[in-house]
């Protein structure tokens, strides 16, 4: 079954996309990972002006593996703007949207959010989450529209409105335009997976900080592009997602 798999994925192969802001001490585990599933065509880490080690550890991984390519962005941009660089860069209309600081990430959890897009049932996977922590559960289960794991067709979320300069909202906006435009999503849930906190990787007072600006960002992608009219409300969004 395995073997089947993989031949199916080799037809169709995917473009891997990970942002990446100061990851230095979580970006080797997640490209070890991403390495040994061979429907991954690319690894595209978008380093989004880190200022520690990540994109030198990125170049010295690409030269054992030719897949692995660093794309450094002169300036921070925000999420947004790193997923939006990597997707237009890819060679390939199968873009897989990953995080750079999970823990306990396996190979199977990568080929469950390839396998619905790849085989055509959906437009985007969203992987959720699940017997990982109890922190990054609840924070899936409250707010799913939000995972950054994700495997989407490019050419159907192209033209997700302001994509780049959504910054934090990138996700929201993706989750936002599939529900607006009917595409089929497959939850997929990351059963053991987890990952870094942002009060975790840098002082408490700091980490606070930055989850504001990033429920800003989002609150201010929503308040610009939810299309009230004949849509349904906001909250059967939030409902939809939930």
């Amino acid at each position: 079954m395995q073997g089947k798999t993989d031949l199916i994925h080799r037809d169709r192969p995917v473009s891997a996309i990970i942002p990446a802001y100061n990851e230095a001490e979580h970006i080797s585990s997640l490209l070890d990972v991403l390495c040994k599933v061979r429907a991954i065509s690319e690894i595209i880490v978008v380093d989004d002006a880190s200022t520690d080690d990540t994109a030198q550890i990125v170049r010295t991984l690409g030269d054992m593996d030719a897949r692995i390519l660093l794309a450094s962005l002169p300036a921070n941009l925000g999420k947004g703007g790193a997923m939006a660089s990597g997707a237009q860069a890819s060679q390939n209309d199968l873009i897989l949207f990953l995080d750079a600081d999970l823990i306990h990430l396996e190979t199977r959890h990568v080929l469950a959010l390839i396998e619905p897009v790849q085989s055509g049932r959906s437009c985007m996977s969203l992987g959720l989450f699940k017997g990982g922590r109890l922190l990054t559960d609840w924070s899936h289960r409250l707010a799913p529209y939000l995972s950054g794991q994700r495997c989407l067709r490019w050419s159907a979320f192209r033209d997700t409105p302001e994509l780049a300069a959504a910054r934090w909202g990138a996700e929201v906006a993706l989750s936002l335009y599939a529900w607006q435009n009917r595409l089929p999503v497959q939850i997929v849930p990351l059963v053991g997976v987890t990952h870094i906190m942002r009060p975790e990787k840098i002082q408490l007072a700091s980490g606070l900080a930055s989850l504001a600006r990033m429920w800003l960002d989002i609150g201010k992608y929503l308040f610009r592009h939810f299309a009230f009219g004949n849509r349904p409300s906001l909250y059967e969004f939030l409902r939809s997602n939930s």
